[in-house]
């Protein structure tokens, strides 16, 4: 059994629970050889608890674990991932009602949120050159370089003025945040 540590993204094309209670989750993902396989996520019963409460309308997993390479009954290989870490989100959707598989979250994003959730306590905070460069960042690359970080319960706005400001300005919604106490 070879073991290393893997990011899996994305939609599982199936879900069920275990008798254990654990959560086993099926990803299709693509393979160097550009063919496409599936892998295997389970996902302890604990983890999954803590990361869907209060979820609605999950539609983007993002989870992080030990990667297995097994072999089934019939000998077909298969990958194994158990989940170390897993964070479910609610992307947004386009006019078609679908959900833009190449949206890139940016690394350590707690939530997407409505940006209007964010309160902005210190809206003279110059940043004009930080928010052009950050609206320059957003329009090359079609995501976000990094969340704006809050405070949780608040929801006041500590870090990210220039990517909430690009936000704004762009008219984008949705946008990544991570939360400090």
């Amino acid at each position: 059994m070879n073991q290393g540590e893997i990011t899996i993204k994305g939609v599982p094309v199936k879900a069920n629970r275990l008798e254990s209670g654990d959560v086993n989750l099926l990803f299709k993902v693509d393979t160097y050889d550009e063919k496409e396989s599936i892998c295997r996520v389970i996902v302890d019963k604990q983890y999954w608890k803590n990361a869907s409460i209060g979820m609605t309308d999950v539609n983007y997993f993002v989870i992080r674990g030990k990667l297995k390479a097994c072999v089934n009954s019939k000998g077909i290989p298969f990958i194994s991932v158990e989940a170390a870490s897993v964070k479910i989100f609610n992307l947004p959707k386009n006019e078609n009602g679908e959900i833009d598989l190449n949206y890139e979250i940016p690394t350590g994003t707690d939530e997407i949120i409505d940006i209007s959730r964010i309160v902005n306590d210190n809206e003279n905070l110059s940043i004009k050159r930080a928010k052009d460069k950050a609206i320059h960042y957003i329009k090359n690359n079609s995501k976000f370089n990094k969340p704006i970080v809050l405070k949780k319960e608040s929801m006041i706005m500590v870090s990210g003025h220039d990517q909430y400001a690009a936000a704004q300005e762009l008219g984008i919604s949705s946008v990544p945040v991570i939360y400090v106490d």
